[in-house]
């Protein structure tokens, strides 16, 4: 790590103990306690998609459990515009979610904070860099070895913790407009179905 005044240059690979996912898919059982986050988990905008895929704790998955605060990152995408390739989710909750294969989990080091980290690393010139590390044509994929190596500069912890707050605030207080946003159209429908 090299220091830059208050703000210091680290690798990703650095920032804590990172582990690639494995396949899960001979675990897959309907009934199972843990969600699985796999390709399919995440959003354009970096939300969780529950595709109800569950697994049981078992000898294979028992190391894939995460953490709250783990971050965890996808390595493909399906598409050749890499629209998911590097996404980022942060598990709100331990004990309810698993990672499969092409996922790469990261417990960050306590002088990290996870909310900044998942705003960093899904802010779109951060992915830029993953992006331009990609290979494949109809579907890309990165290779953690690579990816690990991108160079990012974090400020000091209270700094973190002030910028993940702001934009986790920011996030909050768009969703509430979006919501605001839905109920208003739908009560035009409901006055515009009335009218009729």
């Amino acid at each position: 790590m090299v220091k830059t005044n208050a703000w210091e240059q680290c690798k990703l690979g650095e920032i804590g103990n990172c582990t690639g996912g494995v396949s899960l898919e001979s675990e897959f059982n309907s009934e199972g306690k843990y969600k699985v986050i796999s390709i399919g988990s995440y959003s354009e905008n970096s939300t969780y998609i529950d595709q109800n895929i569950r697994v049981n704790f078992t000898e294979k998955t028992k190391n894939k459990i995460l953490n709250q605060d783990d971050l965890v990152m996808i390595l493909n995408d399906k598409t050749s515009s890499g629209n998911i390739i590097g996404k980022v989710l942060k598990i709100e909750e331990s004990d309810k979610y698993v990672f499969n294969q092409r996922t790469q989990r990261i417990e960050p080091k306590k002088i990290y904070n996870s909310l900044f980290l998942f705003t960093l690393f899904n802010a779109p010139n951060i992915r830029e860099k993953i992006i331009k590390q990609s290979q494949g044509n109809t579907q890309i994929y990165v290779n953690w070895s690579t990816v690990k190596e991108i160079e990012y500069t974090i400020p000091s912890l209270k700094e973190q913790e002030k910028i993940g707050n702001f934009f986790k605030a920011f996030d909050d207080l768009i969703t509430i407009h979006q919501r605001i946003n839905i109920i208003t159209n739908v009560i035009f429908l409901i006055i515009d179905f009335w009218n009729l």
